[in-house]
């Protein structure tokens, strides 16, 4: 295990912070889509559900062929049916950021066009859409925030199913990636959908746990302070007047503190 860089930990606590600051702004993210190798005319795999959950609020809302079939009554699951679902469900997604246009959204490794907001934007463009472009600053990796703060390998893989076992919490409809596009090409489509909502539900509460620094991790208190530490030590060596006066000064902080709440 690789301890976090001291600077960049501080950075990743620093950006869950301002998120938690004022979460009703703030939605977390997720979605399925089908095999990255299903080679069915397109380059790119169909999206089947997108789940945002508000972070504050805990409200959902859900995008999906699932509910795109059900609404149109449609019992036909060739490919022109499920390309018209798939554009009204993105559709609707899309119209959803345009509503929130400076919200915030948490996601897990949603970071490239193979899966990640440009695959989504590429899938409705593909379909004759017109997608939304969210702002860089408006998202925040939960996956690389983790492993900023808590250090490579801070539980095994697969990640988010490690931490939400660790933490005691739901895996209620839980589908791997693949199980989730093997259960969409058997006509699983709620199955699909109820998998993503137990994702954005997870991610949701494991970045809550680590933001009040509860999250229980494999990283040891070593792991998670031994930078700072190294930092203290070569500071004091390159400059220990410097260090020392600073040492000084936070000491007789504390103790003024004390004197005051003391003498309250």
């Amino acid at each position: 295990m690789v301890a976090p860089n001291p600077t960049r930990q501080k950075a990743a606590r620093e950006a869950l912070a301002r998120v938690f600051a004022q979460p009703t702004t703030v939605f977390v993210i997720h979605y399925a889509c089908e095999h990255f190798d299903q080679g069915q005319g397109y380059a790119s795999p169909r999206i089947t559900a997108i789940a945002l959950r508000n972070l504050g609020t805990g409200v959902t809302t859900s995008f999906s062929i699932h509910a795109e079939v059900e609404l149109a009554r449609r019992r036909d699951h060739d490919v022109a049916t499920l390309d018209a679902s798939e554009h009204t469900m993105l559709a609707r997604f899309y119209d959803f950021l345009a509503r929130h246009p400076y919200a915030t959204f948490l996601h897990w490794n949603m970071r490239d066009e193979k899966f990640g907001f440009a695959a989504l934007a590429h899938r409705f463009a593909l379909l004759g859409g017109a997608p939304v472009t969210l702002h860089e600053t408006q998202k925040l990796d939960v996956s690389r925030t983790f492993v900023e703060m808590f250090g490579s390998g801070y539980v095994a893989k697969p990640y988010l199913e490690t931490l939400a076992a660790t933490n005691g919490q739901s895996t209620s409809g839980f589908l791997s990636g693949l199980h989730e596009a093997e259960a969409f090409t058997a006509g699983q489509y709620y199955n699909v959908l109820q998998s993503v909502l137990c994702k954005v539900t997870l991610i949701a509460e494991v970045a809550a746990r680590a933001s009040d620094r509860t999250l229980v991790t494999d990283a040891g208190w070593w792991t998670l302070n031994g930078g700072q530490l190294r930092e203290a030590y070569e500071l004091f060596w390159r400059n220990p007047v410097r260090a020392i006066s600073g040492l000084v000064f936070g000491v007789g902080s504390a103790a003024f503190l004390l004197v005051i709440k003391f003498m309250s």
